[in-house]
């Protein structure tokens, strides 16, 4: 269940399981609360345990004490793997579970490793009590940073917001940027940014560069057959540590799907048709595929595809530097004929 349950439930006890992506967001639903149960008795009424070193009967203990001089108990244990990898829970347990008195809010932190198939899951997916702190969505990631900003007495508006978490790579395929990374630069962007508005030229210039969005803006440059920056954003890949590999398979990648757009096209096929055969989104299909692929012949692509084969098995075989490789093949894709 999604983690906005904990702030849209009234009241709450029981045990529950907080897992995801998102360590930030768990942080500050613990907090929420304790700031509600037992804000200035946190001394009594708060219990904490690493999964390493707590044993079952210390939760089951902790969560039979009664609160002292309040009506409600937290009880937080820390990375549950860890936990579940020194015990098998015994079906007592999991009946202790069901039978916590209502004083008692028992919390199962999970850093992201706990298995779904997992009887331990199951049980709090069942009784819709697991609570996900997964990666936001672009329109919560906006609010989020249009609010974060805020609080550090500077504001963003919501162009400039979206172009900082598009820069930031929080929305791209890499599943490790978190908000604590966004955080990070944030705080950066704030403290140096001179007037109260976040510009473009704020973002652009403190931001930390990160390999998701140079590997767009360097085969975007590729598609767009200009060389010069197409150079400029392989050395950054470069620069931020790809491996090699990776740029040369997005390279194959795209000179293949530029040519299967222009075999399928000649056949009688609907859009979506064409879609499905190459395996495509429908964002990159129409802003990529179908916007750059006039920039290319057949007979280019199919004699590139070949040149990208040897390439394949220079790299193998020779001692030739990598970059030089890569340079060569970056001019000769780029060269308008």
């Amino acid at each position: 269940m999604n983690y906005k349950k904990i702030y849209k439930d009234e009241t709450h006890s029981g045990a529950y399981l907080f897992f995801g992506k998102e360590k930030y967001l768990m942080e500050n639903a613990v907090g929420y609360l304790l700031n509600k149960y037992v804000k200035g008795s946190e001394a009594f009424n708060y219990t904490k345990f690493k999964g390493s070193e707590v044993k079952p009967q210390d939760i089951i203990s902790a969560c039979e004490t009664y609160p002292v001089m309040n009506n409600k108990k937290v009880v937080l244990v820390r990375d549950v793997c860890d936990f579940l990898a020194n015990y098998e829970l015994k079906d007592s347990f999991y009946e202790f579970l069901d039978k916590l008195s209502d004083f008692v809010i028992l919390i199962f932190w999970d850093t992201g490793d706990l298995k779904k198939t997992t009887k331990f899951y199951k049980y709090f997916k069942n009784n819709k009590r697991d609570i996900e702190f997964a990666k936001l969505g672009p329109v919560d990631a906006n609010r989020f940073v249009k609010s974060y900003f805020l609080r550090k007495g500077k504001k963003i508006n919501d162009r400039e917001a979206a172009l900082f978490i598009k820069e930031s790579g929080y929305t791209s395929k890499n599943e490790d940027l978190v908000l604590l990374d966004l955080i990070s630069e944030m705080d950066k962007i704030a403290a140096a940014a001179k007037d109260k508005v976040i510009t473009e030229s704020d973002i652009r210039s403190l931001i930390t560069e990160n390999i998701d969005t140079n590997i767009f803006a360097f085969l975007d440059a590729m598609m767009q057959r200009n060389s010069e920056r197409a150079l400029v954003e392989f050395h950054n890949l470069v620069k931020l540590g790809e491996e090699y590999p990776i740029i040369f398979y997005m390279i194959i990648r795209q000179v293949k799907n530029l040519l299967s757009y222009k075999i399928l096209s000649e056949k009688n096929i609907s859009q979506a048709e064409m879609m499905n055969k190459m395996g495509l989104s429908k964002y990159e299909f129409e802003r990529k595929i179908r916007v750059y692929e006039r920039n290319f012949s057949k007979k280019f692509l199919t004699d590139f595809y070949e040149e990208l084969i040897k390439a394949d098995e220079f790299f193998k075989t020779s001692s030739v530097d990598e970059i030089i490789i890569f340079e060569t093949l970056i001019i000769k894709y780029c060269k308008k004929s």
